[in-house]
């Protein structure tokens, strides 16, 4: 077996039972060939050596002209990098949802169906928009932050419009940003345990997870804050001094 995946070929895992749940599925196709030498590939340099200035022009590549996010809202100082790099490669649509992981022939057709097991091909508008439970937890989230539902279309335009529904001031976009991207990684994170560990936790419990992480990485990030969780659960404006 020779590794031929590059950087943009792989899952984003999230803890070990993902990650082994990923990897029986990248290896279902694989044939060994025992004449050949195992060796990485790396498929950004035509020598397949790594180099760290191909990984770097990979990484900051502007996103397609039919996306309408800005790469500079992608890299909010206030998440962790590997939440920002999950947020690029969902708005390039890089994620393994079931569709890109057929189009790659990783699985057959036959498994490209939402975890739900509703008859909708799993994409990333349907994960993280249109499918009913996650479509609930915006909604949640949505009345926890005291503003209307707005309508989805793309994830980049949803993307869009959820930073902006709070009005212009750039406090409340930062903060939209950190909710946003706590919110898509958290519904990764319940697809996979409900794809791969048969596990789901209530819509409810979702959102509590995405409360109480946007309230670690805010006060991990500025710790001088005073501001307990119970306040951030109730309002997370107000207690910013920006209500």
């Amino acid at each position: 077996m020779r590794g031929r995946r590059g950087v943009g070929g792989g899952g984003c895992w999230h803890g070990r039972r993902s990650w082994w749940g990923e990897l029986i599925l990248l290896l279902q196709n694989v044939t060994l060939q025992v004449d050949k030498a195992d060796r990485w590939l790396w498929n950004l340099e035509t020598s397949h050596d790594f180099s760290v200035r191909s990984a770097y022009n990979f990484l900051t590549i502007q996103l397609p002209a039919a996306s309408s996010v800005a790469a500079s809202s992608i890299w909010n100082k206030d998440v962790p990098l590997k939440v920002g790099l999950f947020a690029w490669r969902q708005f390039r649509d890089r994620l393994p949802t079931k569709d890109n992981l057929v189009r790659r022939g990783v699985i057959h057709n036959d498994s490209r169906l939402c975890v739900a097991g509703y008859g909708s091909d799993e994409n990333s508008s349907h994960l993280f928009l249109h499918f009913h439970l996650f479509g609930s937890v915006w909604h949640l989230i949505f009345r926890w932050l005291g503003i209307s539902t707005i309508s989805r279309l793309s994830v980049g335009d949803y993307f869009n419009q959820f930073i902006f529904v709070g009005g212009v001031a750039k406090a409340r976009r930062s903060i939209l940003q950190v909710i946003w991207f706590a919110s898509v990684w958290e519904i990764w994170n319940e697809r996979n345990n409900k794809l791969f560990t048969g596990k789901e936790c209530t819509i409810v419990q979702v959102v509590d997870k995405i409360k109480s992480l946007t309230f670690m990485w805010l006060k991990a990030k500025f710790p001088s804050l005073p501001f307990n969780y119970h306040d951030w659960w109730l309002s997370p404006y107000t207690i910013l001094g920006i209500g």
